[in-house]
């Protein structure tokens, strides 16, 4: 049916704009073009840059918005939303969290473990790789596992002669395999409950898909191990060796207490924020209790210059630049979905005669997904939210399982797309976290995003194989299902 249209303006969309409706999507463009601009022209690197395109995408959407009012509270809206706002109040409790354990000194743990098993260079990296992914196994949230453990193992590492890039590698690497691997993921559980059968309307079932696609993962994840032992001791060691005794201190090893208790907490409850909240406690009581801590470290003021200190302040500040960033992110991604950008690609996908058939409808469902993600900055979560309706739409009436559809979105919500060096916010994040650390210890080096890149050798390795799945169809036939061709079998799965 023809859509109804007022003085050349598409009623169906709460944003109208000038010309065109495809203004919807010119904050995020935009966005894209200027942290480009930014990170491969100007060679600046941090989440700032990517703060400054989204301020300019969103004002440039402004001006060409007809009813401005609207505008602004569709960004609103894009924050409100509960999973966004989830991820706000995430990002700054476990930036506290990370102040704790570096105040309860888990660096000096770690130091003492590395020195006395003779885990240096390499073979420290590998650690740091299995450490990164049990960490995100528990708490179901790569990005903000990726914040708490980046001021945690990347001084340690550099000082046993990791090479820096990496290390970061390692670090994006690992957290990536523990969520996918994770059974609170927040990732793998929106995509499961949102794929359907064609056939019997059940969601995709969680058990199914985990033994399907981890032979796969654990793969990727022993050959990345093995790159990360050959090529991370590249970097040369920052003190002696008798400094670094010096430094190394077993009571660190205590920290390791809350991150227990919030893995234990978060795979109970599925709560990332329950867990957290609980670790924090923990630490503080250990830290104080064992002389790691002094009541300083928790509060303190500097009267000079009307400044407070502390875990719970400098944990806070510490986060500010990722939490405007996201907030603005939201923004954006809501005004594409009300100016209609989202409903325009979705219906242009489903025209497209290769979704009728399973092998093109995984394309375009790989090739979507990527897409998304890319222009998300490597957002996962936000990717597959956006996303998940139109998988589960061609999906069913192309005949792909939904377990399938959960490998194929999923895996490629957290490979190349995820960790496009111009804007991730996996590698922007991180080289943020670095340049902190190294402002407060010049002995440490900078890192550049395209060598971190090409360092994330699990999410490359996934990307080849999720090629494989594709194009080679490994596993189609195994998950194949009858396709849901009539309109009222989609109506009926979906409602």
């Amino acid at each position: 049916m023809a859509h109804q249209r007022v003085d050349g303006k598409d009623k169906r969309f709460a944003l109208q704009f000038y010309g065109t409706q495809g203004f919807a999507a010119l904050p995020i463009l935009l966005y894209m073009v200027i942290a480009a601009v930014i990170s491969i022209g100007i060679r600046y690197y941090g989440m700032e840059a990517l703060i400054f395109a989204s301020v300019i995408g969103l004002l440039a959407g402004f001006f060409l918005c007809r009813n401005k009012l609207e505008y602004w509270a569709s960004c609103v809206r894009g924050l409100t939303q509960f999973g966004n706002a989830n991820l706000i109040f995430i990002f700054i409790i476990i930036a506290v969290f990370g102040k704790v354990l570096v105040a309860g000194d888990i660096g000096g743990g770690l130091l003492w473990i590395g020195l006395n098993c003779g885990l240096q260079g390499g073979a420290f990296v590998v650690l740091v790789f299995v450490g990164c992914a049990v960490f995100a196994t528990g708490s179901g949230a790569p990005f903000p596992a990726l914040l708490a453990l980046v001021p945690i193992f990347y001084p340690t590492g550099i000082m046993l002669g990791a090479d820096p890039t990496v290390l970061v590698g390692a670090m994006i690497s690992g957290v990536f395999f523990g969520d996918a691997l994770s059974p609170s993921s927040q990732v793998i559980h929106v995509t499961i409950n949102s794929q359907h059968d064609p056939g019997t309307g059940r969601p995709a079932d969680l058990v199914e898909v985990m033994k399907a696609r981890s032979p796969y993962l654990v793969a990727i994840a022993l050959v990345s191990a093995v790159l990360f032992f050959l090529l991370g001791g590249a970097g040369a060691a920052t003190v002696s060796p008798q400094e670094l005794a010096g430094m190394a201190d077993a009571r660190g090893l205590l920290m390791f207490v809350p991150i227990a208790l919030l893995l234990a907490i978060c795979v109970k409850t599925r709560n990332l924020l329950m867990g957290v909240s609980w670790a924090i406690l923990a630490g503080v009581v250990l830290g104080l209790a064992s002389g790691l801590m002094e009541p300083a470290a928790l509060v303190s003021f500097d009267f000079a210059k009307q400044q407070m200190h502390g875990v719970f302040m400098d944990g806070v500040a510490s986060s500010v630049n990722l939490v405007f960033a996201s907030i603005l992110l939201f923004g954006m991604i809501q005004i594409a979905v009300e100016g209609g950008i989202l409903e325009k690609c979705c219906d242009f996908l489903m025209g497209l005669k290769m979704a009728k058939k399973p092998a093109g409808a995984e394309g375009i469902v790989a090739l979507g997904t990527g897409v998304i993600c890319c222009l998300l900055s490597g957002s996962e979560l936000p990717t597959v939210i956006m996303f998940k309706d139109v998988v589960e739409n061609i999906g069913q009436r192309s005949g792909i399982s939904a377990n399938r559809r959960s490998i194929l979105l999923t895996a490629m919500a957290t490979n190349i797309p995820a960790i496009v060096p111009v804007n991730s916010i996996f590698i922007m994040g991180s080289i943020t976290l670095v340049a902190g650390l190294a402002g407060a210890n010049p002995a440490l080096p900078l890192v550049a995003p395209v060598p971190i890149f090409t360092c994330c050798f699990y999410p490359l390795m996934l990307a080849a194989v999720c090629f494989g799945w594709v194009v080679f169809g490994w596993g189609r036939k195994a998950t194949a299902c009858k396709p849901a061709t009539e309109k009222k079998d989609l109506v009926a799965n979906n409602g």
